[in-house]
Formats: C-alpha cells, sequence, structure tokens
C-alpha cells in the first residue's frame, strides 16, 4: 500500500518529538567490504548499532534508520538519514561535525557525519480546567 512509508514517517516524526532530532550523511561501505550486500531499506525498518563514541573510545548504542528522499540507500551510496535512538539520552553529546560508524555484524557497515541535532520538542500544554456540572 502506498500509504505505508507516510505511516512510518509520522511515527518516526512523532518519535523525533520525543527525543529529538539526529541527521547525518551516511556513507555504506561498498559490496564485498561489508556484510551488507543488498540495499538498506529506507523506511526506518533496520535498527543498526552505532558507534556515537567520542575521542575514540568505543560506545555502542541502537538507533532505526530513516533514508531521507529515497526508498532505500545501496552499497557504497550516500545519503542524508535520520537517526531515531533507542536510549536518546546517551546521543546528547552529538553535535554536528562528528563522526559515527554503523555496525550490522562486528565489521563496521559504514561511516556518518553528523550534520544536526536538535532536542526534544517541548509543548506548551493547556491549563487544566475544572468544570463543575450541577
Amino acid at each position: 500500500m502506498a500509504f505505508g512509508r507516510s505511516r512510518e514517517w509520522c511515527r518516526l516524526r512523532g518519535g523525533e518529538a520525543r527525543a529529538g532530532v539526529i541527521r547525518a550523511e551516511l556513507t555504506l561501505c561498498p559490496a564485498g567490504e561489508a556484510f551488507r550486500r543488498t540495499p538498506v531499506p529506507g523506511a526506518g525498518v533496520l535498527r543498526p548499532m552505532w558507534d556515537i563514541g567520542a575521542g575514540g573510545a568505543r560506545e555502542l548504542d541502537i538507533a532505526r534508520l530513516w533514508v531521507e528522499h529515497a526508498a532505500e540507500l545501496a552499497p557504497g551510496a550516500t545519503a542524508t538519514v535520520r537517526l531515531l535512538p533507542l536510549t536518546a539520552a546517551r546521543w546528547r553529546q552529538l553535535a554536528p561535525g562528528d563522526r559515527i560508524t554503523l555496525y550490522e555484524t562486528a565489521e563496521a557497515g559504514g561511516t556518518g557525519v553528523v550534520v544536526e541535532v536538535r532536542p526534544p520538542e517541548t509543548i506548551a500544554l493547556p491549563r487544566r480546567v475544572r468544570v463543575v456540572i450541577e
């Protein structure tokens, strides 16, 4: 159905509202140089491990991967991606220009450069109104 990607996009945006936005330019390793030999699905299906450690210290965490403006990302290709972390607090130290590494196995499957980091959205809730019915 054509609305499948739209539904998943709405779920991703809802998650970003709660967790914040992380966008990166991701380059997958070419086929034959890493585990992946087929394209990465673009609609947030893949939830790989990412090395988000700073200063060479390895720190692995999971994030959903959404490829912007494409149905998939082929091995060896580059695209802008959105990442929705499983544990958002562990990703707060990232800043534009930071390098992150994608892992689907023990070997790196791609590298990314963070291009945007935004905190969770704060939504002002209306004041509670007490209604008394007599």
